[in-house]
């Protein structure tokens, strides 16, 4: 890793509705735009028209989100390149994040997954949260 990002941790907030990436430096979170859309209302548009009563509506969701996780993952793929061995938390409700967990490329670059619903948190309740496994890892490294 080099030393411009020793102290720099990759932040990614997903819920099952959107998402958002940030850079935290332990002071400030810097927001990365993905290259995939940060909504899953984007992905909508995408999906075969329903037909009729035939459609299982929880099956609809399923594939709605499977395909939102799968274009985040491969954004991610890009932004990981840009930040070689900088640690990523991965935050969201534990059904989010443990789908995601399953379909993700990049399961080895995940330093740690925190489950809960933050996505509504302001970024100084964010910096309490990550202020233990940030402590915890960087223990590690030294």
């Amino acid at each position: 890793m080099t030393n411009e990002n020793k102290y720099k941790y990759l932040v990614l907030l997903l819920s099952a509705k959107e998402v958002q990436l940030y850079i935290y430096d332990k002071v400030n979170f810097e927001k990365i735009k993905l290259s995939s859309a940060d909504s899953i209302l984007a992905y909508e548009r995408d999906m075969p028209g329903r037909m009729g009563q035939f459609t299982d509506a929880s099956a609809h969701k399923e594939i709605l989100l499977n395909n939102f996780l799968h274009h985040i993952d491969s954004a991610l793929g890009e932004v990981l390149n840009q930040y070689p061995k900088v640690p990523l938390f991965v935050l969201g409700t534990k059904k989010t994040t443990g789908h995601f967990n399953e379909l993700t490329k990049h399961a080895k670059a995940v330093t740690k997954y925190i489950d809960g619903n933050y996505s509504e948190y302001s970024m100084f309740e964010l910096k309490g949260l990550l202020t233990k496994p940030i402590m915890e890892l960087d223990f590690k490294k030294d």
